[in-house]
Order: C-alpha cells, then sequence, then structure tokens
C-alpha cells in the first residue's frame, strides 16, 4: 500500500543528510510517495530539478519566520539548560550589556531545569491557533510527517499541525550538538533519532522523551567514507584543485568571522613556517570556507595555502539564519558533486585542522586525525570572545574529553602536533579510536539505512485518526 511521507527540507545541511545520504532513494524504492517541502523560492527549482519525479513531489513551504516565532526562539534556546546555553547568553551580555534582558534569559534558564515548565511551554505553543502548510496537509494527505532539521521554525509548525491533524512525527536534528545548543523541543515527535549514545541521554533528560521513543542511527552523511565509490584518486584531485601531489595536503576548516575573525593570522603563520622548513615534510594547505557564512579569508592570497568555499550557492541575496540568529548567511547545498569533493578533501589530507567543528567527526570517519585550533591567532581577546570558550560546549566537550583531537593555544602548539602527525601515523591511535567509539555510533556504513529503517516502521505501525490530540 503505498502511503505518503512528507519530508521538510531546511538548508543545504539537510539536504546533505538525508537526501544525498542514501535515505531518500531507500524510501522511493519502498513504493511510497514522497513529498519534500522546501524552504524559499530560491530552492525551489534546484529541488525541482534535482529531485522531483513519478513518485517525489517538491512544495514550496509558506515563509513561517513570523514575529511570534522570533519570540519563541529565544525563549526556547534559553529554556535548555545547559553549560552551552549559559555560554552564549553570556558572551552576548558581554558584548551589548543589556541587564533586563539577560536577567530574563536567566530566569528561563533556571526554569528550564524543571520539566513541569518544558511542559508548560510545549502546551502553550501547542494551543497556538496556526494551520501552518495547511493546504499542503489537506492536499497530499501525509500518513507520516519527517522533520529532519527539529528545531528550525519550519519543522515545529509543520509538527504542530501534524500532530493536531493526528499525523504520525519522526524527527532528527540536523546536527548534533543541536538539543544542548539550540533546540529546546517545544514539540515533541511520536520518535526522534540521535546520532549517538550521548544525543540518546541529552534527549531523555532535555527533550522529556521516553527512551523507547529515541532510536540512535549514527550519522548517516558519513556512511560515503566507509562505502566510497564517489570520488577521484588523488592525483585527478590534486590536479584538479591545483595541488602540490608532491606535498602532504593539510585541510584547514575556516568557520566563518561570526565565530572566529582571526583566521587569516593563523593561515599567514603556517605559511612562514612552511618557508622556514620546520615542519618534517613538505605540506601544503587547503583552507576551505564553511559554505554558509562570510569570511575576511575570501579572496586572500598567501603562500602555500590555497583558499576556495566548497558547496553550491543557490541564491545571490544573503539571508538570516534563525538557527544561530546570524543576518547575512549564504544560502546554499551540497550536490552529489559536492559531496564527492568533501569525501575527496577529508580522505586525501593527512590531517583535518578546524575550529570547534563537526568536521572532527568526517575525519574520524574517514580515519584521519584532526587538530582543534583553540587560540585567536595573534590576538589578544577577552574570554567571552574567544574561540576558547566554544570547547566548554556540552557537546563539544565529549570530543575534548578522549584526547583524539588535540587542541592547541598557540602558533607553536600547532606546528608541535602537526609535526606528531606527520612522524606518526598512529599518534594518538588509542584517544582516536576512543572518539571514533564514543561519538560515531557505528563506522559500519549502515546509518543512513537505519534511518530510512526507521521512518519505514513508522508507516507500518497502525495509524489510529481517533486518538485525542496531543501537545507532547
Amino acid at each position: 500500500m503505498q502511503r505518503t511521507i512528507f519530508i521538510s527540507i531546511y538548508d543545504g545541511d539537510t539536504e546533505k543528510n538525508i537526501l544525498r545520504s542514501g535515505i531518500l532513494p531507500r524510501l522511493k524504492q519502498a513504493g511510497h510517495r514522497i513529498v519534500l517541502l522546501i524552504r524559499g523560492k530560491a530552492r525551489l527549482e534546484h529541488y525541482k530539478t534535482n529531485f522531483a519525479d513519478e513518485t517525489t513531489v517538491v512544495e514550496l513551504l509558506p515563509y513561517a519566520t513570523t514575529f511570534a516565532e522570533h519570540i519563541w526562539f529565544h525563549l526556547s534556546w534559553n529554556s535548555v539548560p545547559t553549560h552551552s546555553v549559559y555560554l552564549r547568553r553570556r558572551m552576548r551580555f558581554e558584548m551589548h550589556r543589556r541587564y533586563i534582558r539577560y536577567a530574563l534569559e536567566s530566569l528561563a534558564w533556571f526554569l528550564a531545569r524543571f520539566r513541569l515548565w518544558r511542559a508548560f511551554l510545549r502546551r502553550i505553543y501547542f494551543v497556538v491557533p496556526d494551520d501552518y502548510g495547511g493546504y499542503l496537509f489537506d492536499t497530499y494527505k501525509p500518513d507520516l510527517l519527517f522533520a529532519p532539521n527539529m528545531f528550525s521554525p519550519e519543522d515545529f509548525r509543520l509538527m504542530r499541525n501534524a500532530k493536531k491533524r493526528g499525523i504520525r512525527t519522526l524527527a532528527t536534528a540536523k546536527s548534533w550538538d543541536v538539543l544542548t545548543t539550540k533546540a529546546f523541543t517545544r514539540v515533541k515527535a511520536d520518535r526522534l533519532l540521535v546520532f549517538n549514545e550521548f544525543n540518546r541521554r541529552e534527549a531523555i533528560s532535555l527533550g522529556d522523551y521516553n527512551a523507547e521513543q529515541v532510536v540512535i542511527t549514527g550519522f548517516p552523511q558519513f556512511d560515503v567514507y566507509v562505502n566510497g565509490g564517489v570520488g577521484a584518486e588523488r592525483s585527478a584531485f590534486f590536479t584538479k584543485l591545483g595541488l602540490d601531489p608532491e606535498k602532504a595536503l593539510i585541510f584547514f576548516s575556516i568557520p566563518g568571522d561570526w565565530k572566529t575573525p582571526h583566521t587569516k593570522d593563523i593561515l599567514v603563520e603556517l605559511s612562514k613556517r612552511i618557508d622556514d622548513g620546520r615542519f618534517v615534510r613538505p605540506i601544503q594547505i587547503l583552507a576551505q570556507i564553511h559554505p554558509k557564512y562570510p569570511s575576511n579569508c575570501e579572496g586572500l592570497s598567501i603562500p602555500h595555502v590555497h583558499i576556495r568555499r566548497p558547496g553550491t550557492l543557490l541564491a545571490t541575496r544573503r539571508e538570516t539564519s534563525i538557527d544561530m540568529g546570524i543576518a547575512g548567511s549564504y544560502a546554499f547545498t551540497f550536490t552529489d558533486k559536492d559531496v564527492a569533493e568533501l569525501y575527496d578533501v577529508v580522505r586525501h589530507s593527512e590531517i583535518c585542522i578546524n575550529i570547534e567543528s563537526t568536521l572532527t567527526l568526517d575525519a574520524a570517519a574517514a580515519g584521519k586525525p584532526s587538530i582543534l585550533i583553540g587560540y585567536d591567532g595573534n590576538q589578544k581577546v577577552s574570554y567571552w570572545r574567544s574561540v576558547a570558550r566554544l570547547y566548554e560546549r556540552d557537546h563539544y566537550q565529549n570530543v575534548v574529553r578522549t584526547g583524539g583531537a588535540p587542541l592547541v593555544m598557540s602558533h607553536d602548539e600547532l606546528e608541535k602536533e602537526i609535526n606528531a602527525f606527520l612522524a606518526d601515523p598512529a599518534y594518538l591511535r588509542r584517544e582516536r579510536e576512543n572518539l571514533e567509539r564514543d561519538l560515531l555510533y557505528r563506522r559500519d556504513g549502515r546509518s543512513s539505512e537505519r534511518v530510512a529503517t526507521a521512518v519505514l516502521a513508522m508507516l507500518e505501525e497502525s495509524l489510529d485518526r481517533t486518538h485525542p490530540i496531543r501537545d507532547e
């Protein structure tokens, strides 16, 4: 029996994780109708061209980021009682000194420790009259809503409407930090898919899910590092990007100015030390700017450093990213070509250097080491403006504790760790294995299969459309 699945696609991250990882083909092979719900007209043609066919429909969602959603967003992230949220709130206070706002946010953070407060907020949010995307529900009569961002206005409003209509809901976060840094679960899905055991515990303690509602799947976007079959050989890859095949490649991820505006200091210093022959092997740096965020490294010319921005741009006009509260981000996505290119960058690099990034997990999935930058180039900044504070966030503490990705606090420490990995491929092997075991769940190339199986299992369960409206 053919059934209809709604899948909301918020941005390039959710496209990469869900549509490019192997999940979508498995759902289509099961014979069900897929309706992709897309945010923003600039994205519509891309998704129709790439995904629409006889089994897959692409529809544009109404604009979801209303004034009320902005209020709920700020109330929600302050109602996550974690150290990550404390750090973010305190950093904003140190920058802007808004005392009343800080006091109200601190009150919400204190109340969030109590499940009664979280249940109260969910109830208030649920009873708000809202038929978001109602015409889409009426037209397609979905049997299941799969919300793979979980904390976007689109996902929250779709989940709320689905629950009011008695439609089953399944959710997952677009990233492993969401439950501790971004998403108070205003609307609880019937089932939640998480990446690892840490996320499972967070879903239960912070999201108030029952243990049986939470399924660990691993990271579907990392299956490619195990399964392969999409990339280029080293010589072809190096030729394509203008790299020297005789030199070791160091991958340096640039997060954008919102996170650290001082990355160029580090790249310039690395270039000088390459000139000075400070490394045990000849090296070159491939520095990639996060496709979503502006960076002052764009267009720089630094010897031994190749700077580029990956991904595919969907619109020239920039937008506000409500998940980070950042204006001027790029509307980007990852096509199959972009996914294959990232796969090549990681697997052909000797080391991944990044600043509190998920790329540490990408590298681990590919069996590559990472080095974490914990200092601000040549600048002396306060703790609340320093990148060092980022490593205290809950999700990244789980990485730091393993010792598998050394955190460096100076140019000299960075040089030392690069040389250690270049000289000995087994350096920190046990710690890196701990990182892989603790964070990746299973490195078996079957995470996409587990996600698709969980989605299909929801469809197989009895759909009782007569149950009372649920607010949790």
